[in-house]
């Protein structure tokens, strides 16, 4: 299951600054038009072979991205929740999102994108300790299932009823 497509983060982010990442080839071929095209499974006839190519591959690029946000994310909400999860709630779509251009940027990361990675990661692990909960899901009402039960440890006895004979 994957938690958001190359569209979705297309949408959330600007079309731009995702094609002039996953674009490797010089010179730079992918607009953001064909970055939307080619995500959207639309024809790409208008495009030439090697603009196709290269969507193709910028493409394959972004869901790498994608798939590496997916398992860290997995990563963390495992601990707490059956995997796959039915529904994907909303946050785990922008987080994905989040991972997923943060991992795009790999070596010229901005403070925005780093500061919002940093958020995103210390969210999964405040799930991940059960700080903070994805909600039920509304089609089944399934919860978080959960490992950690009450448990108490003592050292042994201090008192005993027997011996306290003259004191009571």
């Amino acid at each position: 299951m994957t938690y958001a497509t190359a569209t979705e983060m297309l949408e959330r982010f600007d079309a731009n600054e995702i094609a002039q990442r996953a674009d490797r080839g010089v010179p730079r071929l992918i607009t953001p038009q064909l970055m939307k095209d080619v995500a959207a499974g639309a024809s790409l006839v208008s495009y030439t072979p090697d603009e196709q190519a290269r969507a193709a591959e910028a493409l394959a690029i972004v869901e790498r991205a994608l798939q590496d946000a997916d398992d860290t994310i997995n990563g963390y909400i495992s601990a707490r929740y059956t995997l796959p999860l039915q529904v994907v709630p909303g946050v785990l779509n922008r987080v994905a999102c989040e991972l997923a251009r943060y991992f795009l940027f790999d070596d010229q990361v901005t403070e925005v994108i780093k500061d919002r990675h940093t958020a995103s990661v210390k969210w999964l692990a405040e799930v991940a300790k059960g700080m903070v909960s994805l909600g039920a899901d509304a089609g089944t009402g399934e919860q978080a299932v959960s490992s950690a039960s009450a448990e108490l440890e003592t050292s042994g006895r201090v008192w005993r009823r027997e011996d306290s004979r003259s004191f009571l």
